[in-house]
């Protein structure tokens, strides 16, 4: 190791080249890795988590399974729950939250709506207090538990928070519990700050629990000791099936049972994405492999003759390859301890970009998992880049090495040979990179240029809940009609109105409908998504009306039911007629207008509701004031910056209700473009990776020519001295350089038209194989190549033959 540092002191540029191109390599992909480890292969924090499966009910003959999932509801939990036998406890759970209020300032708070055995399934114990119990479903329990994070903002972290009332949508809850730090489920952003039982459901008439259609509920369960996944699924397919033939009128489809560990539920979507993004960092670490293996070698050249000393003073192969390799691996380690400082920069910048719905993202640590990585990719390194040099250094014949020694001593055949090989494969790798970021980069730019159907420019956005217990229905109309009438009397606001779910931000409701006319079977009734707006919905977000009318302030309770359909529900449902003036019966009741048949009175253009690259649905609208079962969002179009109304909206809404919170206040604009988040992650680091990767390749073929012209000085001299013009060695040096990038360029291709096709459910718009976008990567990798050679190739051209004869 003394004799190693030595040698480097040396050596200073050759040892800070080696160091930064490793800490280069090491650092990208020790980020992420970092991250892949937190969102994938990290347990869940829970006793046993391969135990804790994620459950919903299918229809197996829509398609693959895991696309065709739904809901269950609380009839349906029920007799799952009652029923099964493989699983030790079984719960339920859906968004829920609230406004609290009493406290300060009112804040409306994420939360989730769970059953009894909520925590226990899960595992975990409260911090203070007690979890739920069964009698907390009943209805009229009214009782809440907290997270650590409200209970130390809101409270204090005061001690005698059990048993205090806390109000939540004007309703009182009882604190029961407090969960430990760092407690999260459902494992997303933003994180719970509450939980509550089912008895915020089962209140009313007509309550959720007794409603067999209302299909809204995830749920986790925990697999018996001894039992399958295999043999949950299809007891619970079973049980499924069994629903299904009592009653075919809501479960008539659901024959199968989904089921899948909870943390490949979590993070599934994201899998395929940050599998490629490590396969693609793990690419460019293999170039920077390649380049210090070519510095070593070009090393190990210029001491030939100090191993051929030790070679012929006694030291044995293995002692030679010892020591080489032990230059190797402290390289390595000393650009993986760098690496480390540069990934915790790098993951810094990278969760700036990183999907809001990412699970764990914000949970990075760089733990013992993620430090035994980077050792064990140091030492990899080491050994990668240094068994090559080391073996050919230790099969030098030293008779032959110290006969030769001096400086017009140059490499043999077999070392330019294995010098050409590294840069073949450096460039092979770098097209194969670029060729996958080209596509993510034109299908992002097929992704910006989608027509979302409406006009997000100059729309502000903005949540609100009216809380039940204050609010009638009526109220609540009436409450919406003062509040966009004050909105649209501000300065600057051109329209103002209200809906839900608004396109691309998230929610969903889906409803089963008839058509006058065309009678169904029990069960067999089509399901469309809804939308509620009030009057000047569509004219606010610019919506076209293609034909018909758009909902009027007459459209309300005591007015004859309507519906407006979008485009694709005309084309689906009543294709070549006209829709207008046809019934539809949707099966929605706001508890004052029965279900009954509605007249479509207009046909509206298409929207994307949930993504940029899905294809329209079909979708429905009804009049708000006909359908008052939620509290929509606000949507003001303005003449100028919307983000210049946040302060007067807030203004409005306190002087209507002061407890009534305003959140998820944000451009239309910034709304939607986070439905392209995903696709802007993974192109934006790919092309990050593939931009290294053209860097380092480029610098490897400098590198191996600079050291070809160095060791071929002599050669070149007689050339020139014997008529050579500055021309031919120029040409010859190129051309030297341009035969390896395309050797490299059609190895390339090659293997990028294979990979490529793991890409094509991250493509939009775009082919795995785009000639394009094959033709512009080879294009730009044959000019980094040519620049890269041109720089030897004019040192070359530029030799004094006779100074250069003398000196060798």
């Amino acid at each position: 190791m003394r004799f190693t540092i030595r040698q480097l002191r040396k050596s200073p540029g050759f040892a800070v080249t080696t160091i930064l191109t490793l800490a280069l390599g090491i650092g990208a992909t020790t980020a992420i890795f970092s991250l892949l480890n937190a969102v994938l292969l990290r347990p869940l924090p829970f006793p046993d988590p391969q135990r804790l499966l994620w459950v919903q009910q299918a229809d197996i003959e829509a398609g693959v399974p895991a696309n065709a999932t739904e809901p269950l509801s609380y009839p349906d939990f029920f007799d799952w729950r009652a029923r099964s036998r493989s699983v030790a406890g079984m719960a339920c759970y859906h968004g829920g939250g609230g406004t609290l209020t009493g406290n300060g300032a009112p804040q409306m708070l994420e939360g989730q709506v769970v059953s009894a055995e909520f925590f226990r399934v899960l595992g975990v114990r409260p911090l203070l207090g007690r979890d739920f119990l069964p009698a907390d479903e009943q209805p009229g329990a009214r009782v809440v538990m907290l997270s650590y994070t409200l209970w130390q903002s809101a409270f204090g972290g005061a001690r005698d928070i059990l048993g205090r009332a806390v109000a939540l949508d004007g309703q009182n809850h009882v604190v029961v519990g407090v969960m430990p730090a760092g407690f999260i489920f459902p494992i997303r952003n933003p994180a719970p700050a509450l939980w509550t039982t089912l008895a915020d459901d089962a209140d009313g008439t007509k309550p959720r629990t007794a409603q067999r259609g209302f299909d809204s509920l995830d749920v986790v369960s925990r697999l018996k000791p001894g039992v399958t996944q295999a043999q949950a699924r299809a007891e619970l397919s079973v049980i499924a099936r069994n629903i299904a033939a009592q009653y075919p009128d809501t479960n008539k489809p659901y024959i199968a049972a989904i089921i899948q560990p909870m943390l490949e539920h979590l993070a599934g979507g994201f899998r395929p994405a940050l599998r490629l993004l490590f396969g693609a960092v793990v690419l460019v670490l293999l170039i920077a492999c390649a380049n210090v293996a070519g510095l070593l070698l070009a090393r190990a050249t210029r001491r030939r003759g100090e191993i051929a000393l030790r070679s012929a003073l006694g030291a044995g192969r293995g002692k030679i390859i010892r020591q080489v390799l032990m230059e190797s691996l402290f390289l390595s380690l000393c650009g993986g301890v760098l690496g480390v400082a540069l990934s915790t920069w790098a993951l810094d910048a990278l969760l700036r970009f990183v999907p809001s719905d990412l699970p764990r993202a914000a949970e990075i640590p760089v733990d013992g998992t993620v430090l035994a990585f980077v050792t064990g990719i140091s030492l990899l390194t080491g050994l990668l880049f240094g068994v090559v040099p080391a073996w050919r250094m230790s099969r030098l014949d030293p008779a032959l090495a110290l006969r030769d020694g001096g400086r017009s001593m140059t490499a043999g055949r077999g070392q330019h040979r294995l010098h050409n090989w590294l840069v073949i494969a450096e460039t092979a790798i770098g097209l194969v990179l670029l060729a996958g970021s080209g596509l993510l980069i034109r299908s992002f730019v097929r992704v910006l240029h989608v027509d979302p159907g409406f006009d997000a420019r100059h729309v502000l956005t903005a949540k609100l809940t009216v809380p039940l217990a204050r609010y009638t229905q009526p109220q609540r109309l009436q409450f919406y009609g003062r509040l966009l009438g004050k909105l649209r009397a501000l300065p600057g606001v051109q329209s103002a109105a209200a809906g839900f779910p608004l396109p691309l931000m998230g929610g969903n409701i889906g409803i089963s409908f008839s058509i006058e006319g065309r009678p169904t079977a029990p069960g067999d009734a089509p399901s469309e998504q809804l939308a509620l707006v009030t009057p000047d919905f569509f004219r606010t977000l610019r919506i076209p009306i293609l034909s018909g009318r758009a909902f009027t302030p007459r459209d309300d309770a005591k007015s004859p039911p309507v519906i407006i359909v979008n485009e694709r529900f005309a084309r689906k449902y009543f294709p070549g007629e006209n829709p207008i003036g046809k019934h539809v019966k949707a099966d929605l009741s706001d508890g004052i207008t029965p279900s009954a048949m509605r007249e479509i009175v207009g046909v509206v253009g298409n929207v994307k509701r949930r993504s940029l690259t899905a294809e329209a649905e079909p979708i429905d609208y009804l009049p708000y004031a006909q359908a008052i079962i939620t509290s929509p969002n606000l949507a003001i179009r303005t003449a100028g910056d919307p983000a210049s109304l946040i302060g007067p909206l807030r203004a409005v809404l306190a002087d209507e209700d002061k407890d009534i919170p305003l959140y998820g206040v944000e451009t239309l604009e910034d709304g939607a473009s986070k439905a392209a988040a995903q696709p802007r992650f993974q192109t934006l680091l790919l092309a990050c990776f593939a931009g290294m990767a053209l860097l380092l390749s480029g610098i490897g073929l400098y590198a191996v020519l600079s050291y070809m012209v160095a060791q071929r000085a002599s050669e070149i001299g007689v050339r020139m001295a014997l008529g050579a013009q500055r021309a031919d060695v120029l040409g010859m040096i190129v051309r030297r350089g341009l035969t390896m990038a395309l050797a490299g360029i059609a190895i390339g291709l090659a293997a990028a038209m294979l990979l490529t096709r793991l890409m094509t459910g991250m493509l939009y718009g775009v082919e795995p194989f785009d000639p394009v976008t094959f033709a512009a990567v080879a294009a730009i990798l044959l000019l980094v190549s040519l620049a890269a050679s041109s720089a030897p190739a004019w040192r070359a051209a530029r030799l004094d033959p006779m100074r250069t004869l003398r000196d060798n």
